[in-house]
């Protein structure tokens, strides 16, 4: 076999962070008395998003986008809440959002068989280890690396360096990236020099996956012969 390592992406790639938002923000609008219609948990994702793209670009931390997206979106309702309070809620309902998507568990059941599996993800630690912890998905990996431990974020080149300090396997070639994001998992991939393969059915002109798949059940057909 061509690799001995799989790297996952964890958000919109095994679990379904979507869905794990939109059920934290809905809960979170319905505690402050705001209306959870889906203009209002569509600003919160815009603004949650450009935050985040922001972080990866490494235009503000990660401190501050955790103090700054709810006074925005409070901002951009026009209304006065308090955005730390909402920031601690919010984490807490997402901690909670354990779907995993359907049909990675079978499929990481597969691959687990022939591979090492470990999952690279930028998300909160607080937030991760809830949705983690007990997970039957859980027991086909062999680690997982979440940024606020690592200190770096995806896509940056001290992320991978921690990750390929702490993972067996040392050759980058024997290793292959997965992920849905391809400003975090494919550009971080693609600058280490590690194979990826993108989970999209978009395209991209700039960056350049090893692989392009449209549902994680086609990463079978790559990597089980």
């Amino acid at each position: 076999m061509k690799y001995t390592t799989l790297l996952f992406d964890l958000d919109d790639t095994l679990m379904d962070f979507k869905k794990a938002e939109e059920n934290a923000i809905e809960k979170l609008l319905l505690k402050y008395s705001l209306p959870a219609t889906e203009e209002n948990k569509r600003l919160y994702s815009l603004t949650n998003q450009s935050k985040w793209k922001a972080l990866e670009k490494g235009e503000i931390t990660r401190k501050e986008l955790f103090a700054t997206r709810f006074p925005d979106f409070f901002k951009a309702l026009g209304v006065e809440a308090d955005g730390a309070k909402a920031n601690a809620d919010y984490m807490h309902f997402l901690s909670q959002g354990r779907f995993v998507i359907d049909g990675a568990e079978d499929i990481c059941r597969e691959l687990r068989k022939s591979y090492s599996m470990y999952i690279i993800t930028n998300g909160a630690k607080i937030v991760q280890q809830g949705r983690l912890t007990d997970l039957p998905l859980m027991q086909y990996f062999d680690g997982v690396f979440i940024s606020e431990e690592v200190g770096f974020d995806k896509p940056k080149k001290e992320y991978f360096d921690h990750v390929f300090l702490n993972i067996p396997e040392k050759d980058k070639s024997k290793c292959l990236v997965i992920g849905d994001s391809l400003s975090s998992d494919i550009l971080g991939a693609v600058n280490y020099g590690i194979d990826c393969c993108w989970i999209s059915e978009k395209t991209s002109s700039e960056i350049k996956p090893t692989y392009q798949i449209s549902t994680l059940k086609e990463l079978l057909d790559i990597l089980i012969a």
